[in-house]
């Protein structure tokens, strides 16, 4: 098989990906504080004297955009926004995840939970527990909580200097190795939830980009096959007699 076929595979390998993460991005468009992932690629000449240049394709892997998503207005006291590029801290049970998914709720004893179950933490990596009582709860900007003219707790709200190391946990979920830092741009706007920074519309065009690059290197690569068996065939005959 020549290098034309492993270059044509190697770009029909990237596509599928890409279109895998398109589709989760679409699936994902309801989803409160969810990023939209992009695919990471780039090229690696071959050396080939006789034809052009082509290039094989290396995937790299994938990228969050950061952008924010819109914010809309709720009536829900545990509904919490972020406005700047910050993030929750959360407990799943194993380690301190970040997110921006702010549609939270009490569990059966009263810790301050996201809507898998998992607890948001306070600065000190505490869960957080609200008083069912009867006084309203409010959530300052800096994250401090009160009931009544009682400060329950503070969240844990952080930043970090190098977003490109945060790894997706989940779908609105994040895990690094980085240390985080205080909010110097950021804020918690209660009573609000960020959409998922996915615009319908232009998934859907890049889908159908992507099906359309697939089915031109399908064609490349029929083409090719048939050149292939044509050589084969022609060199495979006997030489006429006498020659």
């Amino acid at each position: 098989m020549e290098n034309s076929i492993y270059i044509a595979l190697s770009r029909q390998t990237a596509l599928r990906r890409e279109m895998s993460l398109v589709a989760n991005n679409i699936a994902n468009v309801n989803t409160t504080g969810f990023q939209r992932e992009l695919g990471v690629y780039a090229t690696a000449q071959t050396q080939n004297k006789l034809s052009p240049t082509l290039d094989f394709v290396i995937d790299h892997g994938t990228a969050v955009s950061f952008e924010p998503g819109g914010v809309r207005d709720t009536a829900n006291d545990f509904d919490l926004a972020i406005s700047g590029s910050g993030f929750f801290g959360v407990d799943d049970g194993s380690a301190t995840k970040y997110t921006r998914n702010g549609a939270l709720s009490l569990s059966p004893d009263n810790q301050l939970i996201t809507r898998e179950g998992y607890a948001v933490i306070d600065e000190g990596n505490q869960p957080i527990v609200i008083p069912r009582d009867g006084r309203k709860m409010q959530i300052a900007q800096d994250g401090t909580i009160s009931v009544g003219n009682e400060v329950i707790a503070k969240m844990m709200l952080v930043e970090f200097d190098s977003m490109d190391l945060l790894q997706k946990a989940g779908d609105s979920m994040f895990e690094t190795t980085e240390r985080p830092k205080d909010p110097l741009n950021s804020s918690i706007l209660q009573r609000k939830l960020e959409a998922a920074n996915v615009t319908p519309v232009k998934e859907l065009v890049r889908m159908i980009d992507i099906q359309r690059a697939y089915d031109a290197v399908k064609a490349f690569m029929d083409r090719e096959a048939d050149r292939q068996r044509t050589v084969v065939s022609r060199l495979g005959r006997p030489a006429p007699a006498g020659q």
